[in-house]
């Protein structure tokens, strides 16, 4: 994860540097736009809708192989396939069309991710809709560390909907606008910490599932932070249907409105129409 919200350079300068690479983030060649799909394996000889192959996972601490034929088309790490070769976090798949997939880790388990050029939401991509940037909307906040190995259960954006619990490793606090607010973190991967949250702009002028804060834990555990609300981004899975995104816990809502960062991405009107994405979703 980028396009973190610590304000560094708490500038418009800055901001605008961010906004670029926010674009790139996600229009750029590896876009998360153009990802078509996000797929746990889980057992043996799966299949992945509109992918190749035959995949087999023993947990993510285990193998992870690979079935296919030469006519599928499918090469990993510029050798092509022909039966059964083991994958890992640095294999590099090429599929037919154009398409390049990765393995990344989810839960424990393997997941494949496969991207597309072509993809309607990246070609159809016309930009990321955004309130202008206010300083008003810069505040310190306490980084305050839960007691150890505290996790919270969180509903996931997949088909049918699924449950997921994720490590909470802190809480930040925060005075703005006269009250006292605090917004639960959790635990990414590194340092790296997610805060998905609601307001009261949710399912109106932004996603009906929240925006997300993406934040790095203080180096020292605790203490206090700076925290640009304008750096908040709408998630992925508004770019693209193929994320299991986590929706916000009943505690992440702020309940004044947040009229600062991302709104909702911006399609042409041909992939708008078919597309699931909107303020709603």
């Amino acid at each position: 994860m980028t396009s973190e919200c610590f304000a560094d350079d708490n500038t418009l300068a800055g901001y605008g540097r961010w906004r670029r690479s926010r674009w790139e983030e996600m229009a750029g060649p590896d876009g998360k736009a153009g990802c078509i799909a996000y797929r746990l394996i889980t057992e043996p000889g799966q299949e992945v809708p509109g992918v190749p192959g035959r995949w087999t996972s023993t947990g993510f601490a285990g193998s992870l192989t690979l079935t296919a034929a030469p006519a599928e088309g499918v090469s990993v790490d510029g050798q092509d396939v022909d039966g059964t070769v083991e994958l890992n976090g640095a294999s590099r798949l090429a599929l037919p069309g154009g398409r390049r997939g990765t393995i990344e880790e989810l839960r424990g388990a393997h997941v494949l991710v496969v991207w597309d050029p072509a993809a309607p939401t990246l070609v159809g991509l016309r930009g990321i809709e955004a309130w202008p940037w206010d300083p008003a909307w810069i505040v310190d906040a306490q980084y305050r560390p839960a007691d150890a190995g505290r996790h919270q259960e969180v509903t996931r954006l997949t088909s049918p909907r699924m449950r997921d619990t994720l490590p909470a490793p802190g809480d930040f606090v925060f005075d703005l606008r006269g009250e006292r607010h605090t917004l639960r973190a959790f635990g990414v991967g590194g340092d790296t910490l997610l805060v998905t949250f609601t307001d009261g702009t949710s399912g109106t002028d932004t996603p009906g599932m929240g925006r997300w804060l993406i934040l790095t834990r203080p180096k020292d555990g605790m203490g206090t932070v700076r925290i640009d609300l304008n750096r908040a981004v709408v998630p992925h899975h508004m770019f693209s249907a193929a994320f299991p995104c986590p929706l916000p816990p009943r505690e992440n809502h702020l309940s004044l409105r947040v009229e600062a960062g991302e709104r909702a991405p911006v399609f042409d009107e041909e992939t708008a129409a078919g597309t699931a994405a909107g303020p709603a979703a």
